[in-house]
């Protein structure tokens, strides 16, 4: 199974950028590009349940939203397209990116 995970951050919280390398550091997860924001994969009830409470508690008071979906396993290994932040702190970019 794949646990997907949607994170809506908070201005009242932690810049998103230091959140991110605490949910790293405390999961293990790294933010990934796309249109879910972390993933996981799990086999068992067990490796789900302490996969979610490291994740609670990483995100905790930091007053961001979670939204999780889990679906049956994609054929082939998940491909992630960039961890975010980059490893080394420097920002990959798209061509053309202005931002």
């Amino acid at each position: 199974m794949i646990t997907y995970v949607e994170v809506y951050f908070s201005t009242e919280g932690p810049v998103s950028t230091e959140l991110a390398e605490k949910v790293q550091r405390e999961t293990g997860l790294s933010f990934i590009r796309g249109r879910k924001d972390l993933a996981f994969k799990w086999a068992t009830d067990k490796e789900f349940s302490d996969m979610m409470a490291k994740i609670h508690e990483a995100f905790r008071g930091s007053k961001a939203f979670l939204k999780f979906d889990t679906q049956e396993e994609e054929s082939g290994p998940l491909q992630l397209a960039a961890q975010w932040p980059p490893v080394g702190g420097k920002r990959q970019e798209r061509a053309g990116s202005s931002l």
